[in-house]
């Protein structure tokens, strides 16, 4: 997780798109860069257009994204040199930028058709938060898509991942208090990047205790991963106070449960409070009503330290709840890591949305089915 989401994303999907580029000679693709609404945008345009538009959502990013059309992208260049024309919004803001994300997205989707044609079907896929606004774009825009492909998405009400991230913060702070500032009013002069997670790793053995407890109730792996999510949670916690103003960070009903010392920490463990205003922009972006027209297929890791598996579980329940169960499937690869998904996987799990849409036939859930010439 180097660098954290999105710069692992990229670097996973440039692989993507050598391993998509030995599979078919690339088409000549036109590339439009540029900004729109205050946001920067991309468009790879093949000169042998399928017909097939993808809207492409990237993940959450401590950096503004730079396109720079003279260069391959590792979206615009895998699906392009496949005969999809993507279209990708670099968004206004970074961090937690759904409240833009979404209707710049949408701008640039119009923008898109009104320069290039109307297509024969759109698609919308992400990676991380690109997953959560995948879902969100499915729920709000319907007759606009014809299916949604998140991958390792955030498909949960964000009131509820972000008081799974703080409680774990609080729970951190009360093994290991004055390691790290926070878990509130964290200084902008903090670093929280991948240096910071590197030293944090090397003292976690010194609480032998805490360490255990903290492993079992993130479900993590190793003690990198515990790390990595401390100092990511502390930078998301920072990037909500700096936007809003206020502490999302909010434990209070928060019932700790999974380690060896469990009792201990729900006596000990300091309860904060959110902010009204705060909980209320986070039930506004997001809260999933799990009302699907078009198909979903959601591609997860088995293992995945930021937004393990077994969260999505929540949206499919909130799905069948809405009487939309039809319209949703969920697969999983065997892979460890956020957003570990193979090109040839991405790819597979694409085809399988495509074919649905044309057949109405499900995909079947379980592992993506790709191909074992492809892998």
């Amino acid at each position: 997780m180097k660098k954290r989401l999105f710069p692992v994303i990229i670097a996973i999907v440039f692989a993507f798109a050598h391993t998509l580029s030995a599979l078919a000679a690339a088409p000549k693709v036109i590339v439009e860069t540029g900004v729109l609404d205050n946001a920067p945008y991309r468009i790879d345009m093949p000169e042998k257009w399928n017909g097939i538009l993808l809207i492409y959502y990237h993940g959450y990013s401590e950096t503004p994204a730079a396109f720079d059309k003279a260069k391959d992208d590792p979206i615009g260049t895998a699906f392009g040199a496949q005969g999809f024309a993507v279209a990708q919004s670099g968004y206004s803001e970074i961090g937690f930028a759904i409240e833009h994300a979404v209707p710049e997205t949408e701008a640039l989707r119009r923008y898109t058709i009104s320069h290039y044609g109307q297509p024969k079907e759109t698609y919308v896929m992400g990676h991380s938060m690109g997953g959560e606004l995948s879902m969100i774009t499915m729920e709000s825009f319907p007759n606009r898509y014809d299916g949604a492909l998140p991958l390792c998405g955030l498909l949960q009400p964000s009131t509820w991942a972000i008081e799974r991230g703080g409680a774990m913060l609080a729970a951190f702070h009360y093994y290991y208090p004055g390691l790290l500032p926070g878990p509130v009013a964290i200084p902008a002069s903090v670093d929280l990047s991948w240096g910071a997670t590197d030293a944090l790793e090397k003292k976690l053995a010194a609480n032998p205790k805490g360490l255990a407890e903290l492993m079992a109730l993130g479900k993590y792996k190793t003690p990198s991963d515990l790390a990595a999510g401390v100092v990511f949670g502390s930078y998301i916690e920072r990037d909500f106070e700096q936007k809003l103003g206020a502490s999302v960070l909010d434990n209070r009903n928060f019932i700790y449960a999974g380690g060896a010392d469990d009792n201990a920490l729900n006596d000990g463990v300091k309860r904060y409070v959110a902010s009204d205003a705060a909980l209320a922009y986070l039930k506004t972006w997001y809260t999933p009503t799990g009302e699907l027209l078009k198909p979903m297929l959601a591609v997860h890791t088995t293992y995945d330290p930021i937004i393990p598996a077994d969260s999505v579980r929540l949206y499919a329940d909130q799905v069948q709840r809405a009487g939309s169960g039809a319209n949703f499937v969920q697969q999983y690869v065997k892979a460890d890591g956020h957003c570990n998904i193979s090109g040839p996987e991405t790819m597979t799990a694409l085809q399988e949305l495509i074919e649905w849409k044309h057949t109405g036939k499900r995909p079947a859930s379980g592992l993506v089915p790709v191909p074992s010439e492809t892998k």
